[in-house]
């Protein structure tokens, strides 16, 4: 019982994380909620709205700190609640220094997998020339992460070395942030 409670509370967390994760992004690409395709991804994540009046936005509206700051506060559900649920304690020192590095690491791998869809539907537009407007939406949310990456990777028409050098940067990053914390977090205690 134990462990589906567990796998139920992770499920839940994971989906709401990717929801927060979601809008922080479609507010990031600049992507208007008038957009009866986005829409539904705005209304169901209203409650940054809420947060919004607290936390501003900043980059003229287009980075939410009420988003990054609910994803933070779900990420430390997510850490304490497994920490309860399997009976063992935290400390609120260590949880805050692993539920930021988790939560850095979460959206650098949720960025990958935007990074890989937005390649998946590239492809898939050149091989059948139409276009969906999911199709759309997901190269439009990956355009902020590859734009500073397309500057800097050299222009070779027909192929965009852009993906793979974020895919790569993306990477680097995640291994040596866990190589931080599986050091520096046991110092905490």
């Amino acid at each position: 019982m134990n462990n589906l409670l567990f796998q139920i509370f992770d499920l839940v967390t994971t989906f709401a994380m990717m929801l927060v994760f979601i809008r922080f992004m479609l507010q990031f690409a600049g992507m208007d909620a008038s957009n009866p395709m986005i829409a539904p991804a705005y209304k169901a994540t209203h409650i940054v709205d809420v947060f919004g009046r607290i936390f501003p936005t900043v980059a003229h509206g287009r980075i939410s700190i009420a988003a990054i700051v609910l994803m933070f506060l779900i990420r430390l559900i997510d850490i304490s609640g497994k920490a309860a649920l399997t009976h063992k304690g935290i400390a609120p020192v260590p949880l805050f220094f692993t539920g930021t590095i988790s939560l850095v690491l979460d959206f650098l791998r949720m960025c990958r997998y935007l990074v890989i869809g937005s390649i998946i539907v590239s492809w898939i537009v050149v091989f059948t020339k139409s276009e969906h407007p999911i199709i759309g939406i997901i190269i439009n949310l990956a355009e902020p992460i590859l734009a500073p990456f397309r500057r800097i990777t050299p222009n070779l028409g027909m192929i965009d070395l852009s993906p793979i050098a974020a895919f790569i940067v993306f990477i680097v990053i995640e291994k040596g942030l866990q190589e931080f914390m599986q050091s520096f977090l046991p110092v905490l205690g």
